[in-house]
C-alpha cells in the first residue's frame, strides 16, 4: 500500500503580517484568499499556534489572546508568533516542487522579466514571469549565500494599468538545496496590504519600473528595474560572416604588393639560362639570313612551329605585353617578401648608428672604470 505524502504545512506569520486575529473564524479567511478557495475550519483543524518553542491550540475566541500575549522563551530579535496549520488535499499541486512548480498559475507563460539590484548590503536577482491566467510568479534570488542559493518565491495575481501593472501578493515560501540548521518547509501568506505597482519605462514595453517585496535589509520595499527577456522560439541560428575575406594561403600568399599568381603555365625568368639561350640564338639566325629569306621562312613555318610548340615546350613563354613592366625579381627576393608577408613582418630599415653608438659608450664607461680601479691601487 503506497504510503500518504506528508501534508505541507501553511503558517500566517503574525509578526511579518503586523496583524493579530480577533475571532478563530478569521484564520480561515486568510487561508482561502491565498489560495483563492473557500477553505472551512473543519479543513484546516487543528489549527496550532506556536513560538518555535511551545504550541497552543487554538479552538476558541479567547485561547488568541492567551498565545499572543504570552511571553517567548527566543530573543528578542528572532521572536515570532505565528499560526500553523496543514493545507487540505487538492489545493496544491501532487507534483509540487519548490521552485520547479507553481501553486497558483496555471495558463501559458505571456512574458518573462529579469533584474539585479541592491537591497540593502546584498545584491539580489529578480525573475518575474507573468500567466494568461492572470497569475504572476515572482522569485528573488541571493547570489552570494554559498553553493546552494536561497530562493524567496512570491505568487498572486496581477492586474493592467494604465502606465503598467498591478501586483497583489497573496502567498511567498522560501526554498534552499541545503539548509543549516534544517528548516521546516512551509508555505506563508502574505498581509492583504502587500500590492505594489510596476510602470512602462518608455513608450515600449521591455522595460519595468517599480516598488517590490524586500526580502533582506530593515525596509519593507525596494526599487527594482526588470527588463523583459526576448522570445528565444524563433531564435536564429549563428551565421558565419560571409563578407570577411579568406585568409592568405601558405602556398601562394597575396599581399597588397603581390597579387595572386594567374593559373596556366608558369613563365620562364628573363634572367633564366633557358631564356638567354633562347634569345641569342634568335637574335644570331636573324643576322645571319636576309630580310626576303627570313620573312618566307616564317610564313610556311607558322603552323609547324606552332604544333612542335605545343607538343616539344609546354612551358614556353607567353606574349610580352606592349608596356615595357618592371624589371622582375629574382627567386631569392620573390621568397623573402613571400616570407614577409605570410608573417606579417615589415622590411627591417632601422639605422645601424644608435647601436654603434651605445657600443663605443659601453667602452668609455669601461675604460673609465678600469683606470679608476687602477689609480686607487697604486
Amino acid at each position: 500500500m503506497p504510503q500518504k505524502a506528508k501534508p505541507i504545512p501553511f503558517e500566517v506569520n503574525l509578526t511579518k503580517m503586523k496583524w493579530c486575529p480577533k475571532q478563530v473564524s478569521e484564520i480561515p479567511q486568510v487561508i482561502s484568499r491565498a489560495f483563492e478557495r473557500d477553505i472551512s475550519m473543519k479543513q484546516i483543524a487543528p489549527i496550532i499556534g506556536t513560538d518555535h518553542v511551545k504550541e497552543w491550540v487554538l479552538k476558541e475566541d479567547q485561547d488568541i489572546p492567551e498565545f499572543y500575549n504570552a511571553p517567548t522563551m527566543m530573543q528578542e530579535w528572532i521572536a515570532e508568533k505565528l499560526i500553523k496549520v496543514n493545507i487540505p488535499d487538492g489545493i496544491i499541486p501532487k507534483d509540487f516542487q519548490p521552485k520547479k512548480v507553481k501553486i497558483l498559475a496555471t495558463g501559458q507563460k505571456l512574458a518573462k522579466f529579469f533584474g539585479e539590484d541592491n537591497v540593502s548590503t546584498r545584491t539580489v536577482e529578480c525573475s518575474l514571469k507573468l500567466f494568461d491566467c492572470n497569475h504572476f510568479y515572482l522569485k528573488q534570488t541571493l547570489p552570494g549565500s554559498g553553493a546552494s542559493p536561497h530562493w524567496t518565491i512570491f505568487e498572486g495575481r496581477w492586474h493592467a494599468t494604465e502606465r503598467g501593472m498591478r501586483l497583489e501578493y497573496l502567498l511567498r515560501y522560501s526554498w534552499q538545496l541545503s539548509r543549516k540548521p534544517v528548516i521546516e518547509f512551509a508555505v506563508e501568506a502574505c498581509r492583504s496590504d502587500l500590492v505594489t505597482t510596476l510602470a512602462w519605462d518608455g513608450e515600449t514595453e521591455k522595460q519595468l519600473n517599480g516598488n517590490l517585496p524586500a526580502i533582506v535589509g530593515t525596509d519593507d520595499y525596494f526599487w527594482g528595474e526588470l527588463v523583459r527577456e526576448g522570445d528565444t522560439r524563433n531564435e536564429a541560428k549563428i551565421r558565419w560572416n560571409e563578407d570577411c575575406p579568406e585568409p592568405p594561403s601558405w602556398t601562394h600568399p597575396a599581399g597588397p604588393d603581390m597579387p595572386a599568381p594567374p593559373p596556366g603555365p608558369k613563365p620562364v625568368p628573363a634572367s633564366s639560362p633557358e631564356s638567354r639561350g633562347t634569345a641569342a640564338a634568335s637574335a644570331a639566325t636573324a643576322a645571319a639570313e636576309p630580310a626576303g629569306v627570313t620573312q618566307r621562312k616564317r610564313q610556311p613555318e607558322d603552323g609547324h612551329k606552332a604544333a612542335s610548340a605545343a607538343s616539344s615546350a609546354p612551358d614556353s613563354a607567353p606574349k610580352p605585353s606592349p608596356a615595357h613592366p618592371p624589371p622582375p625579381k629574382s627567386a631569392a627576393e620573390r621568397q623573402a617578401e613571400r616570407e614577409k608577408v605570410a608573417v606579417g613582418q615589415e622590411p627591417d630599415t632601422e639605422s645601424p648608428w644608435p647601436l654603434y653608438i651605445g657600443f663605443v659608450l659601453f667602452m668609455v664607461m669601461a675604460f673609465s672604470f678600469t683606470l679608476s680601479i687602477w689609480e686607487e691601487r697604486g
